[in-house]
């Protein structure tokens, strides 16, 4: 069989004569933000503010207010106490939607279900147990338009998974109205070392 030689091209241009590759300022992201049927609405967005740092670069851009909320809210929780208060259940993440709110320990395992109705657990949910991989969002004839991990987008189903390999289980919630990652930072002050073995 014959062999063909190929040229390729370079994607990348040379180097500039001080030895140093250029910086390129990138466009700040816009949120993309679908409604439940999977059509984007149109809302009309607020500018982003982009900073600029004397060397020239653009800094980390910050939404102007009225901007849409972000995809994924962080929650800060500050304590102080003993290395041992980590060491008990926590909700590093939850998933809210229309009628239940997911809690997820830091290895996004689902270990509580929560009726947001009554404010009590769901004992017996199918997502105990699971672990958060994602969200998908489907068009109206079910199928798979958009993906995300490793949380799932406003609008997005979260999706769920169990097992391992070739018996991985899937399974997916109603619209997720909000995604919060809750950070703890406890001042522990000088009472040793925080028990990792026990968050790991």
């Amino acid at each position: 069989m014959a062999s063909r030689k190929r040229e390729t091209q370079r994607g990348f241009s040379e180097l500039e004569a001080s030895g140093t590759v250029p910086d390129i300022p990138r466009a700040p992201a816009v949120p993309d933000v679908a409604d439940a049927t999977g059509t984007i609405p149109d809302v009309p967005r607020a500018p982003v503010d982009v900073a600029v740092t004397p060397a020239g670069r653009p800094s980390i851009p910050v939404a102007a207010p009225g901007a849409p909320p972000s995809d994924v809210e962080l929650e800060e929780i500050h304590e102080r106490g003993t290395p041992s208060l980590l060491g008990g259940g926590w909700r590093a993440v939850e998933v809210w939607t229309q009628n239940r709110i997911y809690a997820l320990d830091g290895s996004m395992m689902c270990r509580q279900v929560q009726d947001r109705a009554s404010s009590k657990l769901v004992g017996d949910h199918p997502a105990l147990g699971s672990r958060l991989v994602g969200g998908q969002l489907r068009d109206g004839e079910g199928r798979i338009v958009k993906v995300a991990h490793p949380f799932p987008r406003r609008g997005m189903a979260a999706v769920f998974a169990t097992g391992l390999g070739t018996r991985l289980r899937v399974s997916e919630t109603s619209p997720v109205t909000r995604v919060v990652v809750r950070q703890r930072t406890v001042e522990v002050g000088a009472d040793g070392a925080p028990p990792w073995d026990a968050l790991v």
